[in-house]
């Protein structure tokens, strides 16, 4: 039988060695510019759309690609009509498609429709919403 006796002051501790893994960080997006918008017909302006716009995809590898468009690089057109009316932006490597709807007392936006090519690998992504979004009352925004 063996006996250890440790003298109060001398006993030591090794540190730990447990590595604590931190969460991967997405990448962060850049700053997104504002740009205004506007679908004329005539003297009269049926859509203006004041906004920032950025998209984003996943591309082969997973990771997601954002891409904020530059206002300033851009071709608006579109229509007017008495009930649905249609702006369209296109940009450099895609465009970006919004349909209005007019339901009195309501206006909403009835479908969104984007292209873009990713810069990493040349992909053409093709996406399109169709849903009542942002609905408001006539003359509001």
């Amino acid at each position: 039988t063996s006996t250890t006796t440790v003298r109060p002051g001398t006993q030591t501790s090794s540190p730990s060695t447990t590595v604590t893994e931190r969460p991967t960080l997405a990448p962060r997006p850049s700053p997104i510019p504002t740009g205004a918008y506007a679908v004329s017909d005539g003297n009269r302006t049926c859509i203006k759309a004041v906004m920032g716009l950025q998209l984003m995809a996943q591309n082969a590898q997973g990771r997601m690609e954002y891409m904020a468009v530059d206002p300033s690089a851009t071709r608006t057109s579109g229509r007017c009509g008495t009930v649905r009316s249609e702006l369209n932006i296109t940009f450099s490597g895609g465009f970006l498609s919004f349909t209005f709807v007019k339901e009195a007392p309501t206006y909403y936006v009835s479908k969104i429709e984007s292209s873009l090519q990713l810069s990493s690998e040349g992909t053409l992504y093709h996406a399109a919403v169709h849903e009542k979004l942002f609905t408001t009352k006539l003359g509001d925004s």
